[in-house]
Parts: C-alpha cells; sequence; structure tokens
C-alpha cells in the first residue's frame, strides 16, 4: 500500500451523472503537475471494487440512475461518495432540467460535498482530504 501524506492510498473512482463537463475538466487538473494527486498517494481506479471514495458529477439524468446505483452498489465497504459541483449538490443550472434530477450526489447519500459551477481543483482536492479523513475514522 502506498503511503501518501495522509497515511493512506486512496482509490477514486469518478463517476458522470449527466454533467455539462465543467466539473469534469476541474477533476482532470488534480493529474496535472500542479497539483499532481499521485503525491498525495491518490489515483484514478478503473473500478468501483478498487474504490474507495465514488466523486460524482451532474444532475442525475434517467437514462444513468441505474448504471450509479449498480456502481455504488458494486464498490467494497467502506466507501465515501463526494458530490463535486454544484448540479451534483442538487442546486445548479441543470437540476430539474428536462430529463436531469436533483443531484446525484443527493441521489446517492454523498457524505461530502464540494461546492462551485466548477469548483476549483483545490476545492476539489480539499474534498477528497475530508473523505479521506472520514474513511480513516471509518476504518478504526
Amino acid at each position: 500500500m502506498s503511503i501518501g501524506k495522509f497515511g493512506r492510498s486512496l482509490g477514486i473512482r469518478h463517476l458522470v451523472c449527466g454533467s455539462c463537463n465543467g466539473c469534469e475538466l476541474e477533476m482532470n487538473a488534480l493529474a496535472a503537475p500542479q497539483y499532481d494527486i499521485s503525491q498525495e498517494g491518490w489515483s484514478i481506479v478503473a473500478s468501483p471494487r478498487q474504490a474507495d471514495v465514488i466523486t460524482v458529477t451532474g444532475p442525475m439524468t434517467a437514462a444513468m440512475r441505474l448504471a450509479a446505483q449498480r456502481t455504488l452498489d458494486a464498490a467494497s465497504d467502506p466507501v465515501v461518495v463526494v458530490a463535486i459541483g454544484d448540479c451534483a449538490n442538487g442546486d445548479g443550472v441543470w437540476c430539474e432540467a428536462g430529463d436531469a434530477g436533483a443531484g446525484a450526489g443527493r441521489k446517492l447519500g454523498a457524505a461530502i460535498g464540494v461546492r462551485g459551477c466548477p469548483p476549483s481543483p483545490d476545492a476539489i482536492r480539499e474534498g477528497l482530504r475530508a473523505a479521506a479523513t472520514l474513511l480513516d475514522g471509518r476504518k478504526s
């Protein structure tokens, strides 16, 4: 196990639930040299079975409801859901528009909410740190 600044590795699985992709651009910046989450011992993982944290963006379209729930069900316990952006937190511009719902984070029971439209990479990193702290509390 890789040990980062916070004493544990963190596997992050990202789930897009109908967002405009603004939040995804900011999430992608976390891998850039100025943020480089790998220095924290964190990595983006390909499967929810490898994830400690599931990040979600978007208002949760009807087409994504089943897939999002299956992703959450496939994750090992404990897992923390982090809602990234205003839409995922239920009060973004795309919430309740057309086929969109009231927030992916609300639908999946997010423990942490990162606000912004889109939130900065620094804000997202702080949300991930909060998730790591929450996970450390759940495992002890």
